[in-house]
């Protein structure tokens, strides 16, 4: 049973998504609410908190002095790292026992955590991550309703939380109105699991393929964030976060010069494959001749006084690129998924 976890700031609508999902029918592990009920219903719990603490922390009644715990920790790092010690391996055992009994409701569950890119001991739970974003001011505003907080103290506790969007799956900005969420968890769930990049049977879309300038290599885009976008570099699986001031280009967009006009990269690397056959491909380091023999049988008319050295290096670079961690099996006709995709790309390079 795969785990797609659910993250995201204060205010940021995570359990909004997670209500989705839920009214979708996958099942949903709420680990804040779970944990206030292991308080009651793990008997371990309460006395292995008092012996770590070394005072009684349960009311009259036998239930855990909740104000007693939370005076003890708040603003003490030590002893909220030692209640974290204590508590999450007990969270993180009780979502397994709850995950192994879902296997007749769904393909995969939901692990909804505000804290779990902070806290290491739950990443290998994660099949796939899902992080929940909106604008700060909406964030505050939210809030603000909800729970009646000032933007003080809605800013502090942001403050507490960071989120790394590069190391997300999927980034879903929830910035409108319910049914636009809801649209967008739908396409979160038509593609989130559909990430194999080592599948050879699966078609290149160079209009997600992207050269950032002052980066060595290929990116292929994955999601839009807050102030850009998410790629992936194509050899590494690395991912990292692109701002408005990156220079990033689709290889969609990018022509060489010829006698009769530019030619797309996607015919100039279609042509390179038909001229090398069974033949491996030169580096950028090979000799100058050697590129400009292959471009010539490749494409005999490549304007020779605009399309240089320097600009076949880099082509052969994408090429040999392409070759080892994607395909020359190219997607045809874009569709309104990699629109956008080129949209959040000029964006980021044109902000």
């Amino acid at each position: 049973m795969k785990t797609l976890v659910v993250t995201g700031g204060i205010g940021s609508g995570k359990s909004t998504v997670c209500g989705l999902l839920a009214s979708r029918g996958i099942p949903v592990y709420d680990s804040d609410a779970r944990t206030k009920d292991l308080y009651d219903s793990d008997p371990s719990l309460i006395p292995a908190l008092e012996a770590a603490f070394g005072l009684a922390l349960r009311r009259e009644d036998g239930s855990l002095d909740r104000k007693a715990l939370a005076a003890k920790v708040f603003g003490n790092e030590r002893n909220l790292s030692l209640l974290e010690g204590i508590v999450h391996p007990k969270v993180y055992a009780d979502f397994v026992s709850w995950r192994d009994s879902q296997d007749e409701r769904g393909p995969f569950v939901v692990f909804e955590s505000a804290i779990f890119q902070q806290k290491p001991l739950f990443h290998p739970l994660a099949d796939r991550v899902l992080l929940v974003e909106a604008p700060e001011d909406l964030r505050a505003e939210r809030v603000s309703a909800r729970d009646g907080l000032s933007r003080e103290e809605i800013r502090q506790r942001s403050r507490l939380q960071a989120f790394e969007a590069a190391s997300a799956d999927a980034v879903l900005v929830n910035d409108g109105s319910l049914d636009l969420l809801a649209a967008r968890v739908d396409e979160v769930l038509q593609t989130i699991w559909n990430n194999n990049k080592n599948n050879s049977n699966m078609k290149t879309d160079l209009s997600k393929i992207l050269t950032v300038a002052g980066q060595h290599g290929l990116f292929e885009y994955v999601a839009q964030a807050r102030n850009g976008i998410i790629a992936e570099a194509l050899s590494t699986k690395k991912r990292t976060a692109l701002d408005a001031h990156s220079r990033v280009n689709t290889l969609a967009d990018i022509s060489i010069y010829t006698s009769e006009g530019e030619l797309k990269l996607k015919d100039v690397f279609l042509a390179l494959k038909e001229a090398l056959g069974e033949e491996q491909a030169p580096t950028s380091k090979s000799s100058p001749d050697v590129l400009k023999a292959l471009f010539a049988k490749a494409v005999p008319n490549y304007d020779e006084d605009r399309f240089y050295v320097s600009h076949m290096k880099k082509v052969i670079d994408w090429y040999n690129e392409l070759a080892q961690y994607a395909s020359f099996d190219f997607v045809e006709e874009e569709t309104e998924e990699t629109e956008e995709a080129e949209a959040a790309a000029e964006d980021a390079a044109n902000a």
